[in-house]
């Protein structure tokens, strides 16, 4: 393949992306100006628009899809438009348009439930476990999964979902410890599931981290994605956080 849209292109995950793509004619698009895309279409717009959307995907042989309220401490009024209404919008179309892979940016926050219960020493979620999310953002990531699925086997297009964890550049404080991904890993991953085999799957976005607390192996084992990354190189620069994870949000449970 090699036509890409990009959504939610002015974001900061997709401008860490970018580099990632060369090689791709890519078409960024996002409600707001995209810039920063040097030789992309770029376009603005609403992908709970069908209009826009059906222009944004015609032509295109895949999809990666960031766009996204990202805010884990948002209500379902703020999340439904931007998290739910485009994701059917956008499967959609790319369905109508003959479009062959989705790359769809789900959240460590669907499963996050199991890591705000408490796991056992050396236990690392499963991304094939029954979804468990821990907030409000996270149910909508879980009901675009479930989306996605229903277009996969209804013969759409393959649907992949990546569980991404914290993408900074470096943890900022010791919760990004538990479910960081560096840029670069995160690069590697995209083009991973861009070139897999696979009709539909939920994989977790994380890298190779000593205090890692979500699974990437069948990332490995399907997509052959490989992280270089590992937050224990910062660990000694960090301050106590919560990395995001609503794990931290329970007074009960103590930042590491």
């Amino acid at each position: 393949m090699s036509a890409v849209l990009v959504t939610g292109a002015a974001g900061k995950v997709a401008h860490m992306l970018r580099p990632g793509l060369t090689g791709l004619d890519v078409r960024a698009v996002d409600t707001r100006e995209v810039t920063g895309w040097d030789g992309a279409d770029t376009r603005t717009g609403d992908l709970a628009d069908p209009a826009f959307t059906a222009a944004a995907v015609h032509g295109m042989d895949a999809v990666v899809h960031l766009a996204a309220n990202p805010s884990p401490g948002a209500s379902w009024d703020q999340l439904r438009r931007p998290n739910a209404d485009a994701v059917v919008t956008l499967l959609d179309a790319a369905w109508a348009a003959g479009v062959s892979t989705v790359v769809l940016a789900s959240s460590v926050h669907a499963m996050g439930g199991y890591v705000a219960e408490g796991l056992p020493a050396g236990t690392l979620v499963d991304p094939a476990w029954p979804v468990r999310p821990c907030c409000t953002y996270g149910a909508a990531k879980v009901f675009a999964e479930a989306y996605g699925r229903t277009v996969a086997d209804g013969g759409g297009p393959a649907v992949l979902c990546l569980r991404l964890g914290g993408v900074v550049p470096r943890p900022a404080d010791t919760g990004n410890l538990l479910g960081w991904l560096s840029p670069g890993d995160l690069r590697l991953l995209v083009r991973a599931a861009l070139a897999a085999d696979v009709r539909y799957g939920c994989y977790f976005g994380v890298s190779a981290n000593t205090r890692g607390v979500f699974s990437y192996a069948n990332a490995t084992d399907e997509l052959g994605y490989r992280p270089e990354s590992d937050s224990e190189a910062y660990a000694g620069d960090v301050v106590p956080g919560d990395g995001g994870l609503c794990r931290w949000r329970d007074e009960r449970v103590a930042v590491p």
